[in-house]
């Protein structure tokens, strides 16, 4: 009898089970456009590769999946003075985007200046993913020497047909076009070619993100809707990432995990204390326990012995002879529980919400 086919949004449950956290859209999206997800679902291959392959793509966005993004409204309530200035500059910046030569270009030739309403987003953007040319590119090795025409369009001497396929060396990776959906808690992406609309939204989208610090999302927002961006003050994760150890098989490294906060510089030392410590205590799911210098070197004499034997248990002796063991059991024991807590254990759970 044949197994039933796992659904997607099944193999991403049991994808995030093996990570310990959850996928970002990104890199889910990414393992879709590479097939990884319907190999596993053909049992062409097993959850733990696709897991790799997710981390791997987590590792190269560098976060997990982020809160929508913000915007000014106007029954916005003003809080403390610095949320007044972070609001202020916010919308003294997206004045300045609004007489931009290429986003008044846009929405003229575009939209036709008609700006869309927030909930027109999502199926402007839908009903435009088929309409490049070229959904793909390849990356193609060229040597030294090889010269460019730009008077007749890019045109390569010698030319590119002369090339081998030994010169391909893969697809480009795709593209993500950030935006926001009203009421939903995470941003949305979708894919996009090399050419058409939203390979133009994609361009002034993040041209707009790296000169004012926005969000992609928000540029993407701005652009079509005309909403303001909300200077952002997020939390982001790099979450942990997915390593085949000699003693337990593929698992998250948890001690690399780390938390990006991002402020404004005006903002009190008082003022940032304060605010990490609300997030610390949403981010931890218990107490965390310290580490004396004994089960320290422990743990980093389990990795590098990680069959943990008499022999290691001698050779550990030999070493520390304060610490020495007589029962194999009990050393076992002991370090296995040192390189756990050293490497693997931590009391971050992403689940948490840390809106601020």
């Amino acid at each position: 009898m044949n197994r039933k086919k796992p659904s997607v949004s099944e193999l991403r449950r049991q994808v995030e089970q093996v990570l310990k956290h959850p996928v970002s859209d990104e890199a889910w999206l990414l393992a879709e456009e590479d097939r990884a997800v319907s190999e596993v679902q053909q049992d062409d291959n097993d959850v733990e590769w696709l897991a790799r392959k997710v981390a791997r793509s987590m590792e190269i966005f560098g976060q997990q999946p982020r809160a929508a993004p913000e915007f000014i409204t106007r029954r916005q309530r003003r809080g403390k003075a610095t949320q007044g200035r972070r609001e202020a500059i916010s919308s003294a910046l997206a004045e300045i985007a609004r007489q931009d030569e290429d986003v008044l270009y846009f929405r003229r030739t575009v939209l036709n200046d008609q700006l869309l309403q927030f909930e027109e987003v999502d199926r402007w953007i839908q009903e435009r993913r088929s309409d490049a040319t070229y959904p793909h590119a390849i990356i193609v090795r060229i040597k030294n020497g090889l010269k460019f025409n730009h008077q007749i369009g890019w045109q390569l001497e010698p030319p590119l047909s002369s090339m081998g396929p030994e010169r391909i060396e893969g697809l480009v990776p795709v593209d993500t076009l950030a935006y926001a959906k009203k009421g939903d808690r995470w941003k949305h992406i979708v894919p996009i070619g090399r050419d058409g609309t939203l390979r133009t939204v994609w361009r002034l989208s993040n041209s707009l993100a790296r000169k004012f610090r926005w969000q992609e999302a928000q540029a993407t927002m701005f652009l079509l809707t005309d909403m303001t961006p909300l200077l952002s003050e997020e939390v982001t994760f790099n979450p942990p990432c997915m390593i085949t150890l000699p003693w337990g098989g593929l698992l998250p490294l948890s001690c690399l995990t780390r938390v990006t906060l991002i402020i404004d510089p005006m903002m009190a030392p008082r003022e940032i204390a304060q605010k990490y410590a609300r997030i610390r205590a949403k981010l931890l799911s218990r107490k965390p326990r310290t580490q004396g210098e004994k089960h320290l070197q422990l743990a980093v004499f389990a990795v590098k012995y990680p069959t943990l034997s008499r022999e290691a248990m001698v050779e550990w002796g030999l070493r520390f002879p304060d610490w020495k063991y007589t029962r194999v059991s009990l050393f076992a024991r002991d370090a296995r529980i040192a390189r756990q807590r050293l490497l693997q254990e931590h009391p971050v759970d992403f689940r948490m919400n840390v809106d601020d």
